[in-house]
């Protein structure tokens, strides 16, 4: 899958393994059910011999990774790679409940759906939800959660100039993301915080990439309920297309990679016509969210447009 993938991506770009400055890659150790994710990745990404970093916290960690480096002056190129195959792994709650107890391996009664349903708990009252047989974890049903299943998702950035003039999908305008506390005891699990703090870097370096100008948004949440919590702790424009790539459980994804599956379908989306109104530098402003940890605790944001002009 990883190879497919992999070269797939570099035959869009014209290129090959061997033209690249760097690979980022992107795995879990328990999701994939393997011992150093990387070790398996390394080769089916084309990275023997070329300088490659496993990013182990999300997939979505690992485009900014790789844009930074850019940034940094650490190449012209770098193919960014995300993975999963939970197939081939052991039953993914016991993975998570690993996650909500890492030192010794507890029935502790936690894992992402939970997680995903006492968030969702804090937007809603009794009255709001009507509770069926089908409920999966109060008040959600199987529908408001992501789907699951194996996926690998590759991509490739690259300077200004080394993409052949007209041929980019897109341009990064800027990036943003955060962390809080791991403690969902100690939080407000219905304050997005992490979510405000990484899009307040965006606007602070880039007013014109804030939430209210966007054109569409691509968010990889934990249910449905925190894609409608993003639009409202945003003020995303009323008019601005959600998910148009398809709602969560249409998304086969590991949760590790969810988010940047939903970068990858930012991208896509800002080929598409849009009348953006007096959207800034003529450009289409789309963004990609992703979330890690438990509800919510980490996000990420990066916003990319179909003009050069508009980038940072």
């Amino acid at each position: 899958m990883i190879f497919d993938t992999t070269t797939r991506a570099l035959q869009s770009a014209g290129l090959e393994a061997h033209d690249l400055d760097g690979i980022v890659l992107s795995g879990n150790d328990e999701i994939d059910g393997r011992v150093i994710s990387i070790m398996p990745s390394t080769g089916p990404a084309g990275g023997v011999d070329r300088d490659t970093t496993m990013i182990a916290s999300s997939g979505d960690h690992a485009l900014i990774y790789g844009y930074l480096r850019l940034k940094a002056g650490q190449g012209k190129n770098v193919l960014v790679v995300g993975w999963a195959k939970p197939s081939e792994s052991v039953d993914p709650n016991r993975a998570e409940l690993m996650a909500a107890e890492p030192y010794l391996l507890r029935q502790v009664g936690m894992n992402n759906t939970i997680a995903a349903a006492l968030q969702a708990s804090t937007w809603v009252s009794p009255a709001d939800v009507h509770i069926s047989n089908a409920t999966t974890a109060w008040p959600l049903e199987k529908e408001d959660l992501p789907g699951r299943g194996d996926s690998v998702h590759a991509a490739v950035l690259a300077v200004d100039g080394e993409f052949t003039a007209g041929e980019e999908l897109a341009w990064i305008v800027d990036t943003g993301w955060s962390t809080v506390s791991y403690e969902i005891g100690t939080r407000d699990l219905g304050d997005l915080s992490a979510l405000r703090f990484a899009t307040e870097q965006i606007a602070r370096r880039s007013p014109d990439a804030a939430p209210e100008r966007w054109d569409a948004v691509e968010i990889g949440g934990d249910s449905e309920y925190t894609v409608q919590a993003v639009r409202r702790t945003l003020s995303v424009r009323e008019n601005a297309e959600i998910n148009a790539s398809g709602s969560l459980q249409e998304q086969l994804t590991s949760p590790h990679v969810a988010g940047l599956g939903r970068m990858l379908a930012a991208i896509r989306a800002v080929g598409k016509s849009a009348d953006n109104g007096d959207g800034a530098h003529g450009g289409r402003i789309v963004a990609g969210v992703g979330f890690n940890g438990y509800a919510g605790q980490g996000a990420s944001v990066m916003v990319f447009s179909n003009s050069k002009g508009a980038t940072a």
